[in-house]
């Protein structure tokens, strides 16, 4: 028998939880998050979800590979430290998530950024596996970025390389985001940012259906803005494919075409066009990330 593994994609509004054999997430856990009440608070449900996965696998500390976090905030793999959060598990600093995962189970952990290890797991076992130069881009509650350039993922000197796509300036004069910037791409494109009665993009795209005129108007606005900031990624980092990601993509056969024809329209790549591309792991994305980082050293 292969393997077993324990992922954790620690979303702003969805943890999931994934048992991991070869590559392959074979059982799942989705809870509500907590993001607001912290990290530390978050670990006594997350902890009884991992024990109820490995009650339901027969597995023990001596069978379990080891557990793998993908966390929305920057983090320095080598350390295993986060070192900074925008109004997600804000307490994360202080919290020490390796000890967290020694006293419960004693196994190798491994913890990273949720978008890079999003990126990671379509390269290896989704959409982009036939390329070594993608970008990820997930939407949801933020937006999140991660680039592999040349079979190399991106990192950088303060572990912040392609992970902030999601804060590049859309309109430079322009609201003022969580991270303090503006006019991000997240400040208009992300679920937090939605106005009025749009609560979330299951939401507006039903009152799309509705003909509702105000959530037409910023379906589109949002669908501008992610191809704005699908054309910045481009430009940043000359990518094959964009892969996109989040919930919004059950809604691919609307999102994807306009976007492509947008970018395709914008974007200066004089050797080709980017093939866009829906996700294809979906919600399994983070987790199948972290446990090929952590089972293979990335």
């Amino acid at each position: 028998m292969s393997t077993s593994y324990i992922g954790i994609d620690l979303g702003g509004t969805r943890v999931k939880i994934g048992l991991v054999r070869a590559g392959a997430v074979v059982a799942r856990k989705i809870i509500p998050a907590n993001a607001a009440g912290g990290l530390e608070a978050s670990f006594p449900v997350i902890q009884k979800e991992i024990d109820g996965l490995l009650q339901a696998y027969h597995l023990t500390r001596a069978t379990l590979g080891g557990i793998g976090l993908a966390f929305p905030g920057l983090v320095d793999p080598s350390s295993q430290r986060i070192l900074s959060t925008n109004k997600k598990y804000d307490d994360a600093l202080a919290v020490d998530v390796p000890g967290w995962v020694r006293q419960h189970w004693d196994v190798p952990f491994f913890i990273d950024n949720d978008a890079r290890m999003a990126a990671v797991g379509e390269w290896k076992y989704g959409a982009g596996r036939d390329t070594n130069d993608l970008v990820v881009m997930t939407i949801g509650t933020g937006i999140g970025t991660s680039a592999i350039i040349e079979g190399k993922l991106l990192r950088g000197r303060h572990f912040q390389a392609g992970c902030l796509g999601g804060h590049i300036s859309v309109q430079y004069e322009g609201r003022e985001c969580t991270c303090g910037n503006l006019g991000c791409l997240e400040a208009y494109g992300s679920t937090w940012s939605l106005e009025g009665r749009v609560k979330d993009f299951e939401t507006l795209f039903a009152m799309v259906e509705a003909g509702d005129e105000s959530a037409i108007r910023i379906q589109r606005d949002c669908f501008d803005v992610w191809s704005a900031g699908i054309v910045n990624l481009i430009h940043a980092y000359d990518p094959e494919v964009v892969v996109v990601g989040g919930g919004v993509m059950a809604q691919s056969d609307k999102i994807l075409p306009y976007l492509t024809a947008k970018v395709h329209r914008h974007a200066w790549t004089p050797w080709g066009k980017v093939q866009l591309r829906a996700t294809q792991l979906h919600s399994d994305a983070g987790i199948a990330g972290v446990v090929h980082c952590l089972q293979f050293n990335i």
